[in-house]
């Protein structure tokens, strides 16, 4: 393809990016329960109920901002995607940095638990909120910027490297949290650094001329547009639960960490990171052998199986340590294909540009948002429930047996049955072989004669 390198210096300016994705992100998936929940302690019902409305909020925000971005008057604002980094990435940082003041410590009684709730609801859905216009105008970045499959997979490889790096500074996050002030001071300091990456995105950065006037039609018809592909409606579900894996992973570290030690919080990290990347490079490098497809279907079959066996193999005490380090080695190297899901997510942009001519990111992040981000509080919701009924102690690194047991349930159980149920999606999703070298084929055709339109007007 015509395409397929993007200049050295555009490609550093985007992977900037994935710093504050990983470093704010990061931080409020895993310490933003334990702040709340096991640190402060907002009661279970309060927790529960939080993540309920947050979900709602969630949901519903994304398709709203996607189709305002698609829609965006460039000759107003001066670009489709890079004006709502450049002007929302401050309150981003600004409100990431105040959720860590606490605006009441009274856990006792009813008012100081529902000045709480407020302070956790309020807090995390304008978070949320300002995240999703800032990340969603990053990623749509991407896909607009090439359409050469192996190029989106580099770039997104390359920010992964970047976020190994900016990984160091999230992994002593649990522990963090019991030290208020250090912890505050810690935040703000990395919404300095992040607002420094978002700066720099909108500085390096460069969308394409010839999209930059393309549009969405009004909601509801981009609604039913984007919906009839079926190759997003089965990245959707694959999404779903990936992300309900995500969640729980994230945002109950410190639940992990009591298996294994909290002084072992370095080794855990390093083992996700270390073992994920090498898992991603070797993918990276079977694609063109077998492509991305039959990679994460053949990965995720094996992460499945050998994650029930572990399971078990978790539960007899002579041999538990080991076999949840195992565990977690085994896990993360087969979720490495996962790195194909920036190709599952791009294909049906692609797909919809073809058919109607306009390249709509905004949207297809916003709808898979609407179905896939409830999955955020599912998850944390999911573990609650069951911390609940195995007797679990909130704060507390001594744990009976029962609340053990749940815990090695939830990773080690949960966790590999939805890996099972994203199979599913990943098996039905349908472009690939002659379908996907006959999208790619007309997708060049498409480009190259908007590439000569716009040249054509600029005469």
């Amino acid at each position: 393809m015509s395409d397929t390198k993007l200049p050295r210096k555009q490609v550093s300016g985007y992977i900037m990016g994935m710093v504050p994705l990983t470093i704010i992100l990061g931080v409020f998936r895993l310490a933003y329960l334990k702040f709340f929940y096991d640190s402060l302690g907002l009661s279970t019902l309060w927790t529960i109920i939080g993540l309920v409305i947050f979900m709602f909020i969630n949901m519903t925000n994304d398709p709203i901002i996607g189709q305002k971005q698609d829609n965006t008057n460039v000759e107003k604002r001066g670009s489709r995607r890079i004006f709502y980094i450049k002007y929302f990435s401050p309150f981003l940082v600004i409100v990431f940095a105040l959720m860590w003041f606490p605006w009441n410590q009274d856990n006792t009684s009813e008012l100081g638990q529902f000045v709480m709730f407020l302070h956790f609801v309020i807090t995390i859905s304008v978070f949320d909120t300002l995240s999703n216009i800032v990340t969603m105008a990053w990623m749509a970045l991407l896909p607009d910027m090439t359409s050469d499959l192996g190029e989106r997979t580099r770039i997104n490889f390359l920010g992964s490297i970047l976020a190994l790096f900016a990984s160091f500074l999230v992994i002593t996050v649990p522990t963090m949290v019991d030290n208020l002030q250090f912890f505050q001071m810690y935040n703000i300091v990395v919404a300095i650094i992040s607002y420094v990456c978002y700066f720099l995105v909108g500085k390096l950065s460069k969308e394409r001329p010839e999209h930059q006037h393309d549009r969405s039609p009004p909601l509801w018809t981009a609604i039913k547009q984007t919906l009839k592909s079926v190759s997003f409606r089965y990245f959707i579900g694959y999404n779903f639960f990936k992300t309900l894996i995500g969640s729980i992973q994230l945002s109950y570290v410190f639940l992990f960490l009591i298996l294994i030690g909290t002084n072992n919080v370095v080794f855990y990290f390093l083992i996700v990171i270390i073992v994920g990347w090498s898992s991603n490079i070797l993918c990276m490098k079977l694609r063109a052998k077998y492509g991305f497809k039959k990679l994460l279907i053949r990965f995720s079959i094996i992460q499945f199986v050998g994650g029930l066996v572990l399971f078990f193999l978790i539960l007899i005490p002579a041999i538990e340590l080991p076999a949840i380090w195992i565990g977690l080695v085994f896990s993360t190297f087969f979720g490495g294909a996962n790195i194909f899901g920036v190709i599952l997510q791009t294909l049906p942009i692609d797909e919809d540009e073809v058919e109607y001519g306009s390249r709509r990111e905004g949207m297809f992040y916003g709808i898979n948002a609407f179905f896939t981000k409830p999955a955020e509080s599912i998850g944390p919701i999911v573990v609650l429930v069951v911390l609940g009924l195995t007797s679990y102690i909130p704060d507390s690194l001594v744990q009976p047996a029962s609340a053990i047991f749940g815990i090695k349930l939830v990773f080690y159980f949960i966790v590999n049955i939805f890996v099972a149920l994203s199979l599913i999606f990943a098996y039905l999703y349908p472009l690939e072989g002659d379908k996907l070298e006959e999208l790619e084929l007309k997708l060049e055709e498409l480009h190259v004669k908007k590439r000569e339109e716009y040249a054509q007007k600029q005469k």
